[in-house]
Parts: structure tokens; sequence; C-alpha cells
């Protein structure tokens, strides 16, 4: 009887081992879920929205191989990232796109370029690269005043922006370092609005 009470009392021990590890994880998980919807406000204007883009989302593989997906290479990922779906009602109202800047060194720059249903850009931010391979918890928006250049600007207006002078107020320096260039980060601004365009009703239809 001792045996099998001790056996009882680890089968015990392991069970709520096991349930406060589950629960640990499920917590986890939810504040970096909304860490990620704080930030992601930061990409939709304010009443577009009535959904939950975080959720409402399209994982976009690295590996540039999607079944309905075309031209995934130009976002130029290096891991997994999800596409953010704003919807007011049944409308689509903007995509929130990912994409990274690579200067072939180095140096990388992640990206989210939020565009309308006219094809306007309503906001592009980099986000704080974490190093992480997890979907949620890496909206870390960084706070630039050249990026809001980016602001209602479509395809035919982003080379103008490529070459204004980045001055010490931008802040452009504090993250993206000197092997970038600006015209690195739009070109790749670009290329995210082409990947929009060729992808934009898979994109509307939330497919993953």
């Amino acid at each position: 009887m001792g045996q099998i009470h001790g056996l009882l009392i680890g089968l015990g021990l392991v069970v709520v081992l096991g349930l406060v590890g589950y629960l640990s994880e499920e917590v986890l998980l939810k504040s970096r879920q909304d860490f990620d919807r704080q930030n992601l406000t930061l990409l939709f204007e304010p009443g577009s929205f009535d959904n939950d883009p975080l959720l409402d989302s399209v994982l976009i593989p690295a590996s540039g191989a999607h079944a309905s997906l075309v031209n995934v290479h130009l976002l130029g990922l290096n891991r997994d990232r999800l596409a953010y779906i704003a919807r007011q009602g049944t409308q689509v109202t903007a995509i929130a796109v990912p994409a990274t800047a690579d200067d072939g060194f180095n140096g990388t720059v992640e990206l989210l370029v939020a565009v309308d249903m006219f094809g306007r850009i309503r906001a592009a931010r980099v986000i704080d690269d974490l190093e992480t391979d997890t979907l949620y918890g890496v909206v870390a928006v960084i706070q630039s005043k050249w990026m809001e250049e980016f602001t209602n600007s479509s395809m035919r207006d982003i080379l103008g922006i490529s070459w204004k002078v980045i001055t010490p107020q931008n802040e452009y320096d504090q993250f993206v370092g000197a092997s970038i260039t600006p015209k690195t980060v739009s070109n790749r601004i670009y290329d995210a609005l082409v990947f929009f365009q060729s992808n934009r009703i898979v994109l509307m239809a939330g497919e993953s």
C-alpha cells in the first residue's frame, strides 16, 4: 500500500507540474499577443477596424513556398512572419505586410508596411528584431520621423522619399546603423507594395 500511495503522490505531482507549465505557457502567449495588439494600433487608423488583426492574419513563410501567395521573395524575410488584416465589418480596410531590408552583409531592418485597399501606405514602421522564431510578441515598433514620410504614399512616391535628406532629428541612425541606406529601406517598402498588389485577393481572404 505504501508503494502505491507513493506512486499516486508522484503521479499527482507530475500532473500538477504539467498543469502549471501549461498555464504558464498560456499566460505567456496571452501576454505576447496583447503586446502585439497594442503595437498594431500604430499601423492602422483608429476606428478603421473592428476585428482582431492579430488573429485575422496570414502566415508568410520565409522559404517563399506558399500554396497561394506569389512573389514572396520580394519581402526578403529571414523568418516566418504574419501579415495582419484590418476589417470594418466584412470589408478589408488595410493589410500590414512584413518585410526585411538587408544590406547584403550583417545589417537588417524588420518592417511592417500597412497598405489600404487603394494601394496607399497607411503606415510604414520599423520593428525591433527580437531574434525569435515565435509569431507573437514581436511587433515592437520603433518610432522614427523619417519613416512617417511614407504615410499616404503610393508606389510612385517612394523613389522621391528614398533620396530625401536624413537629418539627426529623424532619429534614423538610432535603429538602422551605417550599413543600411535609406534607399535600401525604401526599395524594400516598394517591393512590399508590389507583393501586396500581386496578392491582394489572397491576403483579403485571409488564406494561410
